[in-house]
């Protein structure tokens, strides 16, 4: 073997057994200039074959007579092991049959010794390598697509002019079911859902007339198990280079199945979302609004701008506590959901019950992202239902609570009673001389007078007591939390004179009687139906023994009731013997823990019995009307030293009187007030009038004349035993009150009792929102002196500070500027 040439040069490889042969073409090859070859020569096929195994040959021109081959035999046994090196087939025989042989199995070409000069040779070697270098190309192409075709994650498909599938890559097989030959068997239309071949068909058919050169469609495919797949087909056509003619195109195809699923979700829920009648809304993570759909607009007043971006706080109606949101959010974090019915307030004001439902949404890392609720509008709901239950509790005629809630309201009483160690007292009131009424002015007039007892009844005793109509003229009264039996004893006295005033029925004046009995919880009886026996069998007793009477169960309290009598005596006479004294309590600011008021406490010093507290005789006084001169004598009193006080260096401190709404239906109640602060020279600001909200809701109109007539004159105006009552809010925010004292009975609850503590919060925030002082009084706890201040009470009174004094004591209090040690304790911290 012999070689020569310029490095770089193309490598040729002459296997020729003649040196003559060899040597011309050599000569032939040697004449290139511009790129001389490198050239190898080989006289032997197996010296061909083993240069072919150690060197890197461009091109083979190839004897087929060799020593040791011959004919076509030499060509297949050099490219068996070397199909890709080209061979150029040099040989004296000039036959065309072997030369369309060589060229079949693979000679790029094909000469003969001979013919030709070395232009021809070099050209032929030329053609040989270029050939080879495009071929090589074309495989190394056509590898990369076959790679990219099978492993494609979207499908291919190939089809011709009729679309039959020539071919398809394993994708497109797997997105539809079917193996490669299954596929190559069909057509896209075979494969293609009815619905959607004729608008695929008129596409392929303008691009295979050239209309256009591909196209996009969303359409749908059968798969081999019958169901639907969605998929995204992007077409392009293959035309002949020459012609421009239809040959074949190519799909691209993804599956969208899951993709339009989602979309399809999506607009459902977006629809759902947008037309549903029920109010949604979302918040992120940190509660602030980011969609609302048109119902909750609807329900809640509030359009979409007015709430994105804040916190649904926003439309609390104040009417849950603390206690509510805790329990609401302790169950989202433990169960990512809550429902429940919840009061809120629209964009007017006005408060709406709403059922609602709250899911947290959480993202692939478990964290929240989303709340997401909704709230249907119930209030038509509950006001059917208040109004049902109204009518399944209440006596139609007299609109009294019926047997079955005044049953209720018992087993509540005493059930209340229990807990509290308080007493109960059950009065069985019935009407004398009814059935005369009724059979001789007629039902009509039975049923008037029914109605007016009822409001007599209603008017006899406090706001929390319950007066219910069994049946016919029976009715009954439930008095919570007495101190004792004359407490009841007077409640019946106060029933007796007002059914024996005369009733006027329609122009008809009707005179009548009552007869009651009266029995007490725990000391008569512990159970409700055992009270009602007794109270009923003391009602006959006390109409066998003459009617217009009343007797309790036990004989020993019917003796104590009986000193009623001789109390409103001796009380007749307190006020001329100078047996009434007048103490007072200090109120302290919570804030500074110093004296801000005191309050006025009728006290009567009797000389037989000792210090008479005034829930032993203050209602007396209100039924005979004693309360009125007391009622001047305890304004001129207090006036006069508030005056001493004002003298003594103490001028910032107010004086609260309690008036009573006897006093405020005297017709010179004004001129009264006016007189004592003029005779005492005491400047009206430091006078506060303190008016139970019983007395204000009662009066409606006429109070709100009377507490005009009153800030005209100077004096401070206050709201006492707020929260027992019912008065309007609207109506307490037109009267020119400076202060709301609340009932006594939430603030000796709040400790033990999560709804008086949930009314007295909800009491003090709606004295901030009318911009009244807030007191507190009867603090005997430093648990409920907590809770009050914690909650923004303004100010506080109670045992726990300080207990009422003559005012004596009070100066001295006063003159030593004492702060009470819990409140201190409190301010320090």
């Amino acid at each position: 073997m012999s070689g020569g040439g310029a490095q770089g040069a193309k490598t040729v490889l002459v296997v020729e057994d003649n040196p003559g042969d060899a040597r011309l073409v050599e000569v032939f090859l040697r004449t290139e200039v511009s790129n001389p070859f490198r050239i190898l020569h080989a006289d032997r096929l197996s010296q061909a074959l083993a240069c072919l195994d150690t060197e890197a040959v461009d091109v083979v021109l190839l004897d087929l007579s060799l020593p040791d081959s011959f004919g076509l035999d030499t060509l297949a046994r050099l490219r068996q092991p070397h199909p890709l090196v080209p061979v150029v087939v040099l040989t004296g025989t000039n036959d065309e049959v072997l030369a369309l042989d060589s060229l079949r199995k693979g000679a790029q070409d094909y000469l003969v010794k001979g013919q030709g000069d070395g232009e021809v040779v070099r050209r032929s070697v030329h053609y040989a390598i270029e050939r080879a270098r495009v071929a090589a190309e074309l495989r190394q192409s056509e590898a990369r697509f076959r790679a990219v075709f099978a492993n494609a994650g979207v499908g291919v498909a190939v089809t011709d002019t009729a679309g039959t599938l020539i071919e398809v890559n394993p994708a497109f097989c797997a997105m539809l079911g079917y193996d490669g030959d299954e596929m190559r068997a069909l057509t896209w239309q075979s494969l293609t859902h009815p619905e959607d071949v004729g608008t695929n068909q008129a596409l392929q058919r303008d691009m295979v007339a050239g209309r256009r050169d591909g196209y996009q469609l969303l359409k749908r495919y059968l798969a081999k198990d019958g169901h639907t797949v969605w998929g995204f087909l992007t077409v392009t056509a293959v035309r002949d280079a020459d012609t421009n003619l239809f040959r074949f195109s190519v799909a691209v195809i993804e599956d969208v199945t899951e993709r339009k699923r989602l979309e399809d979700e999506m607009r459902l829920a977006a629809t759902v979302f947008a037309n549903t009648g029920e109010g949604l809304f979302v918040t992120d993570a940190a509660c602030a609004i980011i969609h609302v759909n048109p119902a909750f607009s609807d329900i809640t007043g509030y359009a979409a701008e007015d709430v994105l971006g804040k916190n649904p706080r926003m439309l609390a109606s104040g009417r849950h506590g603390d206690e509510f949101y805790e329990r609401m959010w302790q169950a989202l974090r433990e169960t990512g959901k809550w429902q429940g019915e919840i009061w809120d307030r629209r964009k007017s004001g006005e408060m709406f019950a709403v059922w609602q439902n709250i899911a947290a949404v959480r993202d692939a890392d478990g964290a929240i992202a989303n709340y997401v609720a909704v709230i249907s509008d119930i209030t038509s709901r509950k006001e059917v239902e208040e109004r049902l239950s109204y009518q399944a509790n209440h006596d139609p005629l007299t609109r009294l609570p019926n047997r079955t809630l005044f049953q209720e309201r018992l087993n509540r009483a005493l059930a209340r009673a229990h807990r509290n160690q308080n007493l109960v007292a059950l009065l069985f009131v019935d009407l004398d001389r009814f059935k005369q009424v009724n059979d001789t002015l007629g039902h009509l007039a039975g049923d008037i007078l029914l109605q007016q007892v009822a409001e007599r009844l209603g008017g006899s005793v406090r706001q929390g007591d319950t007066v219910a109509r069994l049946s016919g003229d029976e009715f009954t009264v439930i008095l919570e939390d007495i101190q004792d039996a004359r407490d009841a004893a007077a409640v019946a006295h106060k029933i007796l004179r007002l059914m024996a005033e005369p009733f006027d029925l329609s122009g008809h004046p009707a005179t009548i009687s009552s007869s009651i009995g009266v029995a007490l919880y725990p000391a008569d009886a512990g159970e409700p139906q055992a009270l009602i026996k007794l109270a009923d069998a003391a009602m006959y007793r006390a109409k066998h023994s003459g009617r217009n009477g009343c007797r309790f169960h036990s004989e020993a309290v019917n003796a104590q009731a009986f000193e009623r009598l001789a109390l409103e005596s001796a009380l007749r006479l307190a006020l001329e013997r100078h047996e009434l004294e007048v103490h007072y309590q200090p109120v302290f600011d919570a804030r500074t823990g110093h004296v801000a008021a005191l309050e006025a406490l009728l006290r009567w010093r009797h000389p037989e019995v000792g210090m008479v507290v005034p829930a032993q005789f203050v209602s007396l006084a209100e039924e005979t009307g004693l309360i009125l001169p007391i009622g001047q004598w305890v304004m001129e009193t207090v006036c006069a030293q508030a005056k001493a006080w004002r003298d003594q260096g103490f001028a910032s401190m107010e004086i609260g009187i309690n008036v009573s709404g006897r006093q405020l239906r005297q017709p010179d109640m004004i001129e009264l007030v006016a007189a004592a602060l003029e005779h005492s020279r005491l400047p009206p600001a430091t006078l506060v009038v303190e008016v139970p909200e019983g007395s204000v809701a009662e009066r409606g109109q006429d109070t709100g004349s009377v507490f005009a007539r009153l800030s005209a004159l100077g004096v401070g105006l206050s709201i006492d035993e707020f929260g027992a009552g019912y008065s309007s809010l609207a109506f307490l925010r037109r009267l020119p009150a400076g202060s709301l004292k609340m009932a006594q009975a939430f603030v000796r609850n709040v400790g033990g009792n999560s709804d008086d503590a949930e009314i007295a919060a909800a009491i003090i925030a709606v004295a901030r929102g009318l911009h009244m002082t807030v007191v507190a009084p009867g603090v005997e706890t430093e648990e409920q002196l907590s809770f009050l201040v914690s909650c923004g009470c303004d100010r506080v009174q109670g045992y726990l500070l300080a207990r009422p004094m003559a005012a004596k004591d009070i100066s001295e209090f006063l003159e030593r500027g004492e702060i009470p040690p819990v409140l201190a304790k409190r301010i320090r911290a």
